[in-house]
């Protein structure tokens, strides 16, 4: 079964990669046509071909996957760790790579129901006296190509060359602009280097608040979103572990909601948070902090999860082994190895915390940010330079203290 998954994966995924080149380059010369039917605000559109066009692209794109299995491995036989051989183990001749190739039309138009049958080794390998095996690993006395002498060497660097190509056009790129626009910034960087810091300990009659109260306040709302969300995280974690909770049916039940809850929560930006906390809490430090702190409950509860699930397994065992339930397996067995981890990663949380404690004011989150954005708005930079400078300093003085504990913990 493990090679039928082999070839099926493996074919799933040439597919998928041949079907991102050719859009990749539909991509890149629709966006350097000088005239298209479509629209120029338009970066990725679906091209409008009719059915037997359709079916031509289809049919291109199984030969290209054919052919490079055939002449592989290709990309997705590499990835799934197997290759052709001949009969003897040698890499298999060119009559034999072509027999393959011709041989695979007839089971594509099967639907692989050969493989299916026989997963050791369908009819059309036997036909053209090839067999799929796995890769033997690289300390083998089996001396492998170099990766640029390969079809799935060239495939990724194809991959590579089409995604930075399709990038470069898609995020409109255009370094001249760098130079010839400069002199517009000028103003910016005046101000910047020029700080005004007539509110740093007077409030500002508008915000209410002087430069060093948003700071402090920013660094509160980091400090307990962190506090917070590391206690609550730090029960979570056991019950995203795998190797913890997922030991019967309700364990993998608990496991898999645990793993759910954090990867949905944390794929959301904190700003995004802010924003539905500024409106359920009223706009200030509060729903700032909440948003914080739901978000690091989900990125380190991640974290955590990750540490518990690659401890040394010795200690559990022998823990275990005493009729220890579960609670005093993780009291003893699994915290002492993950403690010091979780308390750097508290600390570097911290550390990210604070820098996102001015973004969450975009929305209404409070702190620092609220200056900053104010005086953004306004145009008045030397202000803003102000802000900057001072949060400068003070996350740098915090990432220093911040690497020393972690240093004195780990």
């Amino acid at each position: 079964m493990k090679l039928l998954r082999a070839r099926a994966l493996a074919f799933l995924l040439d597919l998928l990669v041949w079907a991102y080149l050719l859009y990749s380059g539909f991509t890149l010369y629709y966006l350097s046509a000088l005239w298209s039917p479509w629209r120029p605000e338009e970066k990725l559109v679906w091209p409008a071909l009719s059915p037997w066009a359709w079916a031509v692209v289809l049919v291109g794109l199984g030969e290209a996957v054919l052919l490079t299995q055939a002449f592989g491995p290709s990309l997705g036989q590499r990835l799934m760790g197997v290759h052709l051989v001949a009969e003897d183990g040698a890499p298999p001749k060119l009559a034999a790579r072509l027999a393959y190739f011709g041989f695979s039309h007839l089971a594509l138009a099967t639907l692989g129901l050969g493989s299916v049958l026989h997963p050791q080794r369908p009819w059309h390998e036997r036909w053209a006296g090839v067999r799929l095996e796995p890769l033997p690993p690289p300390s083998s006395a089996v001396r492998r190509p170099p990766w640029y002498r390969t079809a799935y060497g060239l495939t990724a660097l194809l991959v590579a060359l089409a995604t930075l190509a399709v990038g470069w056009r898609l995020t409109e790129v255009d370094l001249r602009r760098l130079v010839y626009d400069a002199s517009k910034s000028l103003r910016i960087w005046y101000g910047l280097i020029g700080p005004d810091f007539r509110y740093l300990l007077a409030p500002d009659p508008r915000i209410k608040l002087s430069l060093v109260d948003g700071l402090v306040q920013s660094l509160y709302m980091a400090l307990l979103a962190t506090v917070a969300g590391t206690v609550a995280a730090f029960p979570l974690s056991f019950l995203g572990a795998r190797n913890v909770a997922a030991r019967h049916p309700v364990g993998w039940a608990i496991y898999a909601l645990t793993r759910g809850f954090f990867n949905v929560v944390r794929s959301v930006e904190t700003v995004f948070w802010a924003a539905i906390f500024a409106i359920w809490l009223g706009w200030g430090p509060f729903a700032g902090a909440t948003a914080l702190f739901v978000h690091t409950v989900a990125a380190l509860g991640k974290l955590f999860s990750e540490q518990v699930e690659h401890i040394d397994p010795g200690p559990v065992e022998a823990v275990t082994a005493t009729g220890a339930n579960l609670l005093q397996v993780v009291r003893y067995a699994v915290v002492p190895q993950v403690l010091p981890q979780y308390l750097a990663f508290a600390i570097y949380r911290w550390d990210i915390n604070l820098r996102m404690a001015v973004v969450v004011a975009l929305v209404g989150g409070g702190g620092i940010g609220r200056h900053l954005f104010e005086y953004k708005d306004d145009l008045r930079w030397s202000l803003v330079g102000a802000v900057i400078l001072l949060f400068m300093l003070t996350v740098w003085v915090m990432d220093y203290l911040s690497g020393w504990i972690r240093e004195k913990i780990v």
